[in-house]
């Protein structure tokens, strides 16, 4: 089995102030933290059954909130890896110690197919669950996030806390429950059927008799009346190609129907995944909203969660200036 291991880094941002008359003024801040990666959840030799556990130095408690990153990128379900984005998304939730954090991986669907992915991500909840004292983890206190498959999976983990038939059996933690506190998903796919296409194929792995079938059974949409309600922010952009904005404009509306409470749909004109990462103005404002979510939802403060009208520059057309 490959070797645990931690290593402790330092984030030095320096910001540099200068005007005509006066030599430059510097004001240092750090992030200090600890990564501890390819440790296994689910008690095998597989990297698709890997996380990394992301520890702040300043701890604000003996037990934290823990937030799980899952992956999505250009192939739905289909590639991408934990480490891909490296450490930057988590840097904000570390700087002031209140935060855990965890990037895990999931089986691809050209290794294996639906509910093969749920399961996975459910039998790493476990693992943080049954960990919770070696790292100082709140066992109560979790939020999933992702964008694209990993936004279709983080809703998935929470809508079926309360699903044994998905739950699988990966692991050596089935003593813990899989639930989950709270869900911020970005251009997530939530009518499997609807959206179709061969991704979604690849995922389902199944015959035309059966599409259907497996289908709804890997779509939030058909979950929302499940019987679990839980916080949910939500992000989408009228440009992802992936993903159509029409289906989280439906998961919203059902959501909303069936009274879920904390619900927040933030949509983005020109918005798509890469656009999104290209406008630091949007970025920094989503980013804004989902740390004040987390402080509402894992620490309990009094805090707003803006939703408000979001355009973010669109692509670039070749040869194009801006």
């Amino acid at each position: 089995m490959r070797q645990l291991i931690t290593t402790s880094f330092v984030l030095l941002t320096i910001l540099t102030a200068a005007c005509q008359e006066k030599a430059p003024v510097s004001s240092l801040t750090s992030i200090e933290y600890s990564v501890t990666t390819e440790i296994n959840y689910a008690g095998n030799s597989n990297m698709a059954h890997t996380l990394d556990v992301y520890l702040p130095k300043n701890r604000k408690s003996d037990k934290l909130p823990v937030i799980v990153k899952i992956h999505g990128e250009s192939v739905l379900w289909g590639n991408g890896d934990k480490m891909w984005g490296g450490d930057t998304p988590f840097l904000s939730y570390l700087s002031d110690g209140s935060y855990a954090c965890v990037k895990i991986n999931y089986r691809l669907s050209t290794e294996a197919k639906w509910p093969s992915q749920l399961n996975d991500c459910k039998a790493a909840i476990r693992w943080i669950k049954g960990n919770a004292e070696r790292f100082g983890f709140d066992k109560d206190k979790i939020a999933v996030q992702g964008e694209l498959a990993g936004g279709h999976l983080a809703l998935m983990l929470g809508l079926t806390n309360n699903e044994k038939s998905l739950e699988g059996d990966l692991g050596n933690h089935l003593n813990q429950d899989s639930i989950i506190n709270c869900v911020v998903s970005g251009f997530a796919p939530t009518d499997l059927e609807k959206l179709g296409g061969e991704e979604v194929e690849a995922l389902l792995g199944t015959t035309t008799d059966n599409f259907i079938k497996k289908a709804g059974e890997a779509s939030p949409i058909n979950w929302v009346l499940n019987g679990t309600q839980l916080p949910i922010y939500l992000f989408q952009g009228n440009a992802e190609k992936k993903v159509p904005m029409a289906q989280t404009d439906l998961f919203y509306k059902l959501l909303k129907e069936a009274k879920f409470k904390e619900i927040y749909y933030q949509g983005i004109t020109n918005g798509s995944k890469r656009n999104l990462q290209n406008d630091s103005k949007g970025r920094e404002f989503i980013a804004s909203a989902i740390e004040n979510f987390y402080k509402k939802q894992l620490l309990s403060q009094e805090v707003k969660i803006e939703v408000s009208e979001l355009s973010v520059k669109s692509p670039l057309i070749r040869g194009e200036r801006r």
